[in-house]
């Protein structure tokens, strides 16, 4: 377990429809009454979360808690990865899809988040950097259909609608799929030419908890990217390679390409639409490379850093009984 003396709390107070702020209170109050000294800060605008949580360290802090979606989330990574101090960083979800909290195993019940932060294990995890933006990212860059997505679910909808806010855009965005010519270069040289609808480029990419994972080696501890090309030309298509996703089939096919990089320089003819964690990030070109072990998260009990230990194994056991039968008549 450890111990914790000075937290900065940053809350987002439009997250989860504005219960991100109540939520905050009620976890300072809790911190303070275990003798954590406690600086709560509330976000006006984009940029806030960043700029505290890298002076958090300049500041004494020794925990970071952010209190709102993957936005937020996004924000507090990105200003630790330019500071470059480590702190540990506890994310309590209330945001519309909360992929981060999703992806670390964490309880997303609000009496459950105390006990996570005093008592969950810290590892450190790899951080994308985009050079031509200086922006960093978490989970991943999307480019084509997810950032088309990601454009059509304003924020003012998500307060009204939550997550059907997302599935509405996906399904609306499924209706008009369009491919476009892929030139991904990584850092060996090796240009890669290829058509799709969608480009992933992918930190972290696995859900154990829902046996969900983007490609079968989606680590954020491996130093590397999981660059994935999805061609999808129908609504059929994108059914097809999610259920692939969900249950690990790999297999090559003309629809789902997939390599590992430390590095991309990825072009698109035409441009189109980029977002990193569910922010709009513009359109292609666009410059990527990790950043090993950038940043300390703390996760949930149920977290595995280990790939191969995620997601739902399917194990025929014979029961005990009838084997000391079959060894007793053997």
């Amino acid at each position: 377990m450890t111990t914790f003396e000075r937290a900065v709390l940053i809350v987002n107070p439009v997250s989860g429809q504005a219960r991100g702020l109540r939520l905050g209170q009620s976890l300072r109050g809790a911190l303070e009454q275990r003798g954590v000294f406690c600086s709560l800060k509330v976000t006006g605008g984009q940029g806030d979360a960043r700029e505290w949580a890298e002076r958090a360290g300049r500041e004494g802090f020794d925990l970071i808690i952010a209190v709102g979606g993957d936005g937020t989330v996004g924000e507090v990574v990105s200003g630790q990865a330019r500071a470059g101090d480590k702190i540990p960083i506890a994310v309590v979800p209330v945001g519309t899809a909360n992929v981060v909290a999703l992806a670390l195993a964490l309880p997303f019940f609000a009496g459950m988040a105390l006990d996570t932060i005093l008592e969950g294990r810290c590892l450190d995890f790899d951080v994308g950097y985009l050079p031509e933006h200086d922006r960093h990212f978490f989970l991943m860059s999307a480019i084509g259909y997810p950032a088309r997505v990601i454009k059509d679910s304003p924020r003012r909808l998500k307060n009204l609608f939550g997550i059907f806010t997302y599935l509405g855009a996906a399904f609306r965005n499924a209706l008009k799929l369009d491919e476009f010519r892929i030139f991904i270069e990584d850092e060996t040289g090796r240009v890669r030419e290829l058509e799709g609808g969608t480009i992933l480029l992918s930190n972290i990419g696995k859900i154990g908890d829902l046996n969900l994972k983007v490609t079968p080696y989606t680590s954020a501890h491996d130093g590397k990217f999981d660059v994935t090309v999805i061609s999808s030309r129908s609504l059929w298509d994108v059914l097809v390679v999610l259920f692939r996703m969900l249950t690990w089939r790999y297999r090559p096919t003309t629809r789902l390409h997939h390599f590992q990089a430390e590095s991309v320089v990825i072009a698109t003819d035409p441009p189109v639409a980029v977002q990193i964690d569910g922010e709009d990030l513009g359109d292609t070109p666009l410059s990527a490379r990790i950043i090993p072990a950038a940043v300390r998260l703390i996760v949930g009990s149920r977290y595995h850093a280990d790939a191969e230990k995620d997601g739902f194994k399917w194990e025929f056991k014979l029961p005990r009984a009838w084997l000391r039968h079959k060894s007793r008549r053997s």
